[in-house]
């Protein structure tokens, strides 16, 4: 004759209510799931069904901007055709120590097609609002503190702001880099709103023509103030080459940039700016105090 093992059993609320003995195991038949008991807390320790498990999981997105949930773990970009963007959840939402991974599989992330992974309301990643994929196969993966904090745990692809130095007590030095569009040129010059930034040691600001310039014969490239050398119009270069690829290296010597920053200046020689668009980088290096 078989024998049949029958749990005691009720409803969720009835489980709720119930405090049995240490060890006993009952059956809520409300959620289908095995309720352990310590016998001294009323509805003991439920236990997770497989289905409620979140394993590592891969999410799919085709060449679209995407918001990542709480339940993803692996975010793969399958394609990829122009640049695209990745919300995070909210840090407070994400399980602690879980990793979140994001990589391109399509290999046609670059830096005209990149994938920009941002932060949800105030939270932070690395004490920034994004950070950037911008090169093939390139991937970031980052933990959540289950506050408002994310800190990137790996990645590969290169970053706008770097570490390449850091002492014990908080000193750094930094190597950063910003790239910016500045179109629609017009006028005698162009004063672009992105500045350099402050307390930095510049070492060049390079530019490249995206679409040509119209309306100047050539354009120069300076600032209206940098370190303590004043404005120069050509500081970055002068005579430079209108037409559409033309590229400046913009090197300097080190220079000093201090509070406030000056902002980039294009001027136009030979006319007037009617047109064009210069994409300019700026490369710098921060030196960091001790922060203890």
């Amino acid at each position: 004759m078989s024998e049949q093992l029958q749990l005691r059993r009720g409803t969720a609320a009835q489980v709720a209510a119930f405090t049995g003995a240490q060890g006993e195991v009952v059956a809520d038949t409300t959620n289908n799931r095995l309720v352990l008991q310590d016998g001294a807390t009323a509805g003991g320790f439920a236990a997770a069904k497989l289905s409620e498990v979140i394993t590592n999981t891969r999410t799919v997105v085709n060449d679209a901007n995407y918001t990542a949930l709480a339940t993803d773990r692996m975010i793969a970009y399958a394609a990829l055709t122009a640049p695209r963007s990745l919300t995070l959840p909210a840090a407070s939402a994400f399980p602690i120590g879980t990793r979140l991974l994001v990589i391109d599989e399509s290999g046609a992330c670059t830096y005209a097609n990149t994938i920009t992974v941002s932060r949800l309301g105030s939270d932070t990643i690395n004490g920034a609002t994004s950070t950037v994929l911008s090169s093939p196969y390139a991937y970031v993966a980052a933990e959540s503190n289950g506050l408002s904090v994310w800190t990137i745990i790996d990645q590969i692809s290169p970053p706008s702001l770097a570490t390449v130095a850091q002492g014990a007590n908080g000193a750094n030095i930094q190597v950063g880099l910003v790239e910016f569009l500045q179109s629609g040129l017009s006028g005698a010059s162009v004063t672009c709103t992105t500045q350099i930034p402050a307390n930095c040691i510049l070492f060049s600001v390079g530019c490249r023509v995206v679409t040509a310039i119209t309306g100047a014969a050539s354009f120069s490239v300076g600032d209206n103030g940098a370190g303590d050398s004043g404005a120069s119009a050509t500081r970055f270069g002068s005579g430079l080459n209108t037409a559409q690829g033309s590229t400046n290296y913009g090197l300097i010597g080190p220079t000093a940039i201090y509070t406030p920053a000056p902002n980039i200046v294009l001027t136009a020689a030979g006319g007037a700016f009617t047109g064009g668009a210069v994409r300019l980088s700026v490369h710098y290096m921060l030196m960091g105090p001790s922060t203890l």
